[in-house]
């Protein structure tokens, strides 16, 4: 999801290298420009549209991870010459070699062990009868795999897995890899949001997406492991600061009527592209290739230095006003009309006098916590963030566990995206947010439990139960990031946003350890997440309802939002 909310009358100038004398400058007004360009006309939804391409490609950098590192069926490899002269068959070989063992009420082969036998000889000379007769399985040594593993490499030739033995004791560096990218993307939040407010979106995109490309080939040719996480952090990284540029020049373009469903619709080209990731992985197995495959778009990007216009409202926050105006006059020619005199030489004065100017105060992440009711709603917020951001991605990353076709779970877990992105908006605009963000919980919540508690030859309803536990909490995830705006106030939004997207890393962390523990009990992952869940449901109703209600702009008034005796007033907008 997004991580940035602007705020309204973003293009108040900052006058940084203006003389401090009491007369007017000649400035630019986006909002009058708005006016003629349409809140979402054609000059804004050319620019929208390309900006909607990066995000999908994004998408298939996030969750190639699930393909690269696939886990084939494997077993310890065996010393070849100790049954070379044994007369059995593969599978006899297997039975005195390899261990059965019971895993989730099912006998199988071990993976993690094998047979060890004492002999004089190092070849064994007779019949697998006779050999059987003379070792019986409650004389078996077993040990942990010592010579390495044999994969089975009829679906998957080569994965990040195979290549460097990452099962058995080793299976949890797959884990660290998807907790280190949300790492990564924390990171990311950090630096992007400073860097893109200080140099500009667009410098910052472009170079965000230079790294994204040289990143994702470098992981291509990772010599190991340890190189192919350092990688993977340094493209979460990037696409994260990618992602943030995009999302915040999309809300700067359009005018504040608009800003809710173009944050939505930013976000369908990301299913897409995740619904896109299963045909390319079912095609193209080798690890490398498939990592090369999905880094290469990133070159069409290169153009965007001529496509993509520096956002007009930060120019005009910038007091660059003659290059806002020449990105106007660009976005009229498209638009195909007139900009009036009075959108490029408004009238604004250029120094605040009086106590306003004394008063001015910088505000930090200690405001959210100073009030006692504002204190309580940051921590919900901030604990709703992280169940969310737990459950969406615990779900997304283990779509391996389901029953059926790996591949078209995969596309159906992104498919359901759509949908979901598009009914937050009528849900956002007609029940409001609290009483359906609590609903879409508790029933995601209820229904992950349920799914993995279906007999297996049920396994149809499993996979339809997960989705629908998938649909829910991608809307809850939609409708929190919009409610969570709403509740902050005005002087303290982009800190309450930015530190509940810090937060919401925090689930993202943990969710591929919460998976693992999916090896020793396969419900489990699903009963943490649905459990959360319903919990983080539960405690969306202490939030106030923040629809049709003016938003708080002090820490004041965000401490009387939601008290009974507080006088709202419907915002037109």
């Amino acid at each position: 999801m997004a991580e940035t909310e602007l705020e309204h009358g973003e293009e108040a100038t900052i006058l940084g290298n203006t003389p401090p004398t009491g007369d007017v400058q000649i400035n630019v007004s986006y909002d009058l420009a708005l006016k003629y360009l349409g809140g979402f006309g054609p000059w804004q939804r050319r620019v929208f549209f390309l900006m909607c391409l990066p995000i999908g490609i994004n998408a298939l950098e996030l969750f190639a991870i699930v393909f690269l590192a696939v886990e084939p069926d494997y077993h310890c490899r065996v010393p070849g010459a100790t049954f070379s002269g044994l007369n059995a068959t593969p599978a006899e070989l297997l039975n005195v070699s390899i261990p059965w063992e019971l895993k989730d009420g099912e006998w199988t082969r071990s993976q993690c062990k094998r047979y060890t036998y004492d002999l004089l000889d190092t070849t064994i000379n007779t019949t697998y009868r006779d050999f059987v007769e003379a070792h019986p399985v409650a004389n078996r040594t077993q040990i942990a795999c010592d010579q390495g593993y044999e994969y089975d490499t009829t679906e998957y030739k080569s994965t990040v897995v195979t290549d460097w033995d990452l099962v058995c004791d080793n299976s949890w560096k797959v884990n660290l890899a998807k907790s280190l990218w949300f790492a990564g993307k924390m990171a990311g939040a950090v630096i992007g949001g400073h860097a893109a407010d200080r140099w500009g979106r667009k410098p910052v995109l472009l170079v965000s997406l230079a790294v994204d490309y040289i990143s994702g080939i470098a992981c291509a040719f990772s010599p190991n492991y340890a190189v192919f996480m350092a990688i993977r952090f340094i493209i979460a990284a990037s696409t994260t600061v990618t992602t943030l540029a995009l999302f915040v020049m999309s809300q700067e373009l359009v005018s504040a009527d608009k800003r809710s469903t173009v944050g939505m619709v930013i976000w369908v080209p990301f299913a897409l592209a995740y619904v896109l990731l299963p045909g390319i992985a079912y095609f193209i197995r080798p690890w490398m290739w498939l990592q090369i495959t999905v880094t290469m778009p990133f070159l069409f990007f290169i153009s965007f230095w001529w496509l993509i216009p520096e956002s007009p409202r930060w120019l005009i926050s910038r007091n660059r006003h003659k290059e806002a105006a020449a990105v106007l006059r660009k976005a009229a020619e498209v638009t195909k009309v007139a900009m009036p005199d009075e959108v490029l030489h408004n009238t604004i004065p250029l120094t605040m006098t009086g106590e306003k100017a004394k008063k001015k105060k910088v505000y930090t992440f200690v405001d959210l916590f100073r009030t006692p009711n504002l204190r309580k709603w940051t921590l919900n917020i901030f604990f709703n963030w992280i169940v969310n951001t737990l459950v969406y991605y615990g779900i997304s990353l283990n779509t391996a566990a389901l029953s059926g076709n790996f591949y078209l779970n995969f596309a159906i877990s992104g498919f359901i995206e759509i949908p979901a992105y598009l009914i937050s908006i009528v849900i956002l605009n007609k029940f409001g947010r609290r009483w359906p963000l609590c609903l879409m919980l508790l029933f995601g919540g209820v229904a992950c439990i349920v799914a993995f508690f279906i007999p297996k030859h049920l396994g149809w309803m499993t996979t339809t139960l997960a989705m629908a536990g998938k649909f829910c909490i991608t809307a809850s995830f939609a409708v929190i990031y919009v409610f969570s705006a709403e509740i902050f106030p005005t002087v303290v939004r982009q800190i309450g946003m930015g530190m509940s997207s810090m937060s919401a890393r925090v689930g993202g962390m943990v969710a591929p350890f919460v998976n693992l523990l999916g090896s020793y009990w396969a419900p489990m992952p699903y009963v943490i997440f649905g459990g959360a869940s319903i919990a983080a449901g539960l405690l969306a109703l202490l939030l106030p309802e923040t629809k049709g209600k003016t938003l708080p702009a002090t820490i004041e008034d965000g401490e009387n939002f939601g008290k009974e005796d507080a006088i709202y007033i419907v915002d037109e907008e």
